[in-house]
């Protein structure tokens, strides 16, 4: 296996199932077109991960991306940068995890999920000994209507909202009184949503999204009991206890206009090609960990060489990925990994794609 060569054009990483606490994926098999379309505890695909899954269940590889070689074989997505970290991730972006600084993965909610938050850098480092704390961002891909209800999210904390009595609710597991405490926004197909670590959070019901997010894959929980599961204390919080738990958690309070401002992406043209247009989808302030843009494609649009790695999500249609010597057909709802190392491509379809970048890539040549 000669890592250099792969090292210079973008990787296919394979679907990577997995069961958490929440059901769904019913709208996670049509986009990735999958059939028979149904609910169940299958409800997430770490499309692109080198981190190992926490959770229930014993997934294959436990959890780390497998991607198809042009041999036919798979290989080990973790194993493949850490055999040569510069190519792959680049001089400026190599680490002692050897991870990529930004993954991504894609859960499908039929129910709200478990009330939560990440470790920020300074906790993750502090509390689990890595070096990653769990910034993600949510793009939503399709929606439906549970029961009624709109699909929907709970994030931040409202104005009056204190750790004591936060506190307090968690102590009673008044579970609606820990949601009123966040505010809850109703989302559509193609909102773009930033959730820092810290910031308290529930994915409601009904929502396709598309999470990016840093190197971490540790959550915590307020739940004691979530559907009809009751959660140890691994569950909610690793053993750490319920007081350092409750650390986890930013309790920055926003009123209605600024959770919106806080959390909401608005796209921003970058740059247009042809008929193509890429876009930025959060501003300077959100964008502190990774930058996320979106590339709506009508014919062939030829990509910058960066410095460094960087990840794409075909979100909507298949596309073709063209290089000097080599091309790629990547359907829909599939996850690429661009070593830092690739040679100059071009992509040509009629689709949109997301792309994520570490905070500090910087263009050296190209057409964006």
């Amino acid at each position: 296996m000669k890592t250099k060569n792969l090292s210079e054009f973008p990787i296919q990483t394979e679907h990577n199932r997995v069961q958490r606490l929440y059901t769904g994926g019913k709208l996670l098999d049509r986009w990735q077109k999958i059939a028979p379309e149904v609910d169940s505890i299958k409800s997430e695909d770490l499309l692109i991960t080198t981190v190992e899954y926490i959770g229930s269940g014993h997934p294959d590889h436990k959890g780390v991306s497998q991607v198809r070689l042009q041999t036919g074989e798979t290989a080990d997505l973790r194993t493949l940068i850490s055999s040569n970290p510069k190519e792959f991730l680049g001089s400026n972006l190599i680490n002692d995890e050897n991870n990529p600084k930004v993954l991504v993965r894609v859960g499908d909610s039929n129910v709200r999920l478990v009330i939560q938050c990440h470790p920020t850098k300074k906790m993750a480092k502090k509390h689990f000994n890595i070096n990653s704390g769990k910034t993600e961002a949510w793009y939503i891909a399709d929606t439906r209507q549970i029961d009624g209800i709109n699909p929907h999210l709970y994030c931040g904390f409202k104005t009056g909202v204190t750790r004591e009595y936060f506190k307090k609710l968690f102590e009673t597991q008044d579970i609606q009184g820990m949601l009123n405490c966040m505010h809850k926004l109703e989302v559509n197909i193609g909102d773009m949503v930033m959730i820092k670590a810290g910031m308290p959070h529930a994915m409601g019901s009904g929502c396709l999204f598309v999470e990016i997010h840093e190197a971490c894959d540790y959550t915590i929980r307020v739940e004691k009991k979530y559907s009809t599961k009751k959660l140890n204390d691994l569950e909610m919080h690793y053993g750490l206890g319920f007081e350092i738990m409750l650390d986890f958690f930013d309790y920055t309070t926003y009123d209605e206009k600024q959770i919106y401002e806080v959390v909401m992406g608005k796209l921003t043209t970058e740059n247009v090609y042809k008929n193509s247009k890429m876009y930025n989808c959060f501003n300077e302030l959100q964008s502190e960990f990774f930058c996320v843009k979106k590339l709506e494609l009508f014919g062939d649009y030829p990509m910058a060489k960066f410095d460094g790695h960087y990840i794409m999500i075909t979100i909507k249609n298949d596309i073709e990925i063209i290089g000097e010597d080599q091309s790629l057909v990547v359907k829909q709802g599939n996850g690429i990994f661009v070593p830092a190392n690739t040679k100059t491509f071009s992509i040509r379809g009629k689709g949109e794609i997301l792309m994520a970048f570490p905070p500090c890539f910087e263009e050296t040549k190209g057409s964006i």
